[in-house]
């Protein structure tokens, strides 16, 4: 332990300081869905306002934020998700699943996502969305609590026990609508009938009115890297549809499954 501290130790001797904080401003920007001023980013960030105002400036000749016209605020630029979506196509997940759910979103006729589990976080990797669409909550990078949508309950429900309460003590189970399930036996009692029929359904639980059924992508050592969800309005996708699609679900789940070497059913 002494050697791995003294490692670590050495090496923060080397981290350069103001990227560190470049990347925090812009990790804090991130979390606002349009713009922020520089004085409140200043008081979040408890720097001095010309301080913030040189990196923004820099940042900006960069490329990666812009200042509105309109009202001087500032905004993360495109140049992140132009980065992001790259390493995206870089992964092979993202390439081998990108064929199987296209089929399956052109059978069935509703948004797909392909889902993974990050830090306890749900992270949305792939959508392929039907229009008009009500599944507004997601996008590519979006990330959710896992507790509330299908496809993150699939991703909790196969985690060792300690890990799966180590995120519900951190992340705790908030309540985004009345569907939302915030008790934690409730939440251990469902991931137990998700492991039991490989399916998990979400029925208005982070977005009213739209409803969705999730199943495991699994690896050549059976361990869960990713989850298939189908989403869409609850008008259309009530539990009798749901269970109509299920198979479907199942299907290309095992398709993409068996390109990384899983033999099971």
């Amino acid at each position: 332990m002494n050697q791995i501290n003294s490692a670590t130790e050495k090496k923060s001797r080397y981290l350069i300081k103001s990227v560190i904080k470049a990347f925090q401003i812009l990790e804090t920007m991130s979390r606002y869905n349009d713009e922020i001023r520089i004085k409140d980013l200043t008081k979040i960030m408890n720097m001095e306002q010309s301080t913030v105002h040189r990196f923004l400036l820099t940042l900006e000749h960069l490329g990666y934020v812009e200042q509105t016209e309109k009202n001087g605020k500032y905004r993360l630029s495109l140049k992140l998700f132009e980065i992001g979506n790259n390493l995206i196509q870089s992964l092979d997940l993202h390439s081998q699943s990108l064929p199987v759910l296209h089929e399956l979103n052109k059978k069935i006729g509703e948004t797909v996502h392909l889902v993974v589990l990050d830090k306890g976080e749900a992270v949305f990797v792939n959508k392929l969305a039907t229009y008009p669409t009500l599944v507004t909550y997601s996008y590519i990078g979006k990330r959710a609590y896992a507790h509330c949508i299908a496809s993150g309950k699939v991703l909790l429900a196969y985690l060792p026990q300690d890990e799966l309460d180590n995120i519900i003590r951190k992340k705790g189970l908030p309540r985004f609508t009345g569907n939302t399930i915030t008790n934690v036996e409730k939440l251990k009692e469902q991931l137990a009938e998700i492991r039991a029929e490989g399916l998990a359904y979400d029925f208005g639980e982070l977005e009213p009115l739209v409803n969705c059924v999730a199943a495991p992508v699994k690896n050549h050592a059976g361990e869960v890297i990713a989850a298939v969800s189908v989403s869409g309005p609850a008008n259309r996708l009530d539990l009798h549809r749901l269970k109509e699609i299920s198979n479907e679900v199942k299907e290309a789940v095992k398709i993409i499954s068996e390109k990384f070497g899983y033999k099971g059913n």
